[in-house]
């Protein structure tokens, strides 16, 4: 075997796969870089509007913009039942666990139904001794159907849970989402966004009326925009429209 032959095979070898992998880690660091914008990237007028009423922006703004449609689903349990009512957990397990997806699994994924469809919400997990939760459909969070877990103590104690079952879809063809900047850029131009308000996250979704009233639901594709002292607006991903948890929808802002 004429070893130095190999051996300069070899070399070129590992060269072309240190070539290849560092192509690949690249592709990856700008796929992430290009995932997001910051409040730079929204228009004059709006950023004006901010520096006016200190309006800040501290959340990482998406740019995806994927072709989606609404959602149709119903509740498993008539309102009034076990949906609404807070369950033990015997015996309590270590609040640690919500920060990983496996060790939650492992630990409560025998006790929670269909735990595995829910992901974690870090900014919408505002409430004392709690942690939220939202049902996730074709990928993506379904802001009106939660998870909570109450915890005291360093221990998760109990949970109550919004079970659904999605049913086909029955409106039309699948659109391009608004971008997140126009959505922000909405949100402040028509003076939804009172002074001082920090926005701490902007995330896609779907939402809906929120309220199980009706054995059908239908939640359209929406951004999330949370705000720092934990007031949500939903704008809706096709029309533009803007609501709360609280309101189907909003007028904007009146001037002082």
């Amino acid at each position: 075997m004429d070893w130095g032959r190999a051996k300069t095979v070899l070399i070129v070898a590992f060269f072309a796969l240190n070539i290849v992998l560092g192509y690949q880690l690249w592709l990856e660091w700008r796929e992430r870089i290009d995932s997001t914008v910051d409040w730079t990237s929204l228009s004059v007028e709006a950023r004006q509007i901010m520096q006016e009423k200190n309006i800040r922006i501290e959340a990482k703004i998406p740019t995806d913009t994927p072709s989606l449609r609404d959602i149709t689903y119903k509740q498993q349990v008539p309102s009034g039942t076990a949906v609404d009512k807070r369950i033990a957990i015997e015996p309590p397990r270590e609040t640690r666990i919500v920060f990983n997806n496996k060790e939650l699994l492992q630990a409560l994924g025998d006790v929670i139904p269909e735990l595995a469809r829910y992901q974690f919400d870090y900014y919408g997990s505002a409430g004392e001794g709690e942690y939220a939760f939202n049902r996730k459909v074709e990928g993506l969070p379904l802001f009106d159907a939660k998870l909570i877990l109450y915890y005291s103590e360093q221990k998760i104690q109990g949970y109550s849970q919004d079970l659904i079952e999605t049913l086909p879809s029955e409106g039309g063809p699948d659109q391009k989402v608004l971008p997140a900047t126009q959505a922000l850029t909405s949100l402040i131009l028509k003076k939804y966004l009172p002074a001082g308000a920090a926005v701490k996250e902007v995330q896609l979704g779907y939402h809906g009326q929120g309220i199980f009233n009706s054995d059908t639901q239908v939640a359209a594709p929406s951004w999330r925009v949370l705000l720092e002292d934990g007031g949500v607006f939903y704008v809706n991903a096709a029309s533009g429209e803007v609501s709360t948890d609280k309101e189907t929808s909003l007028e904007p802002l009146s001037e002082p």
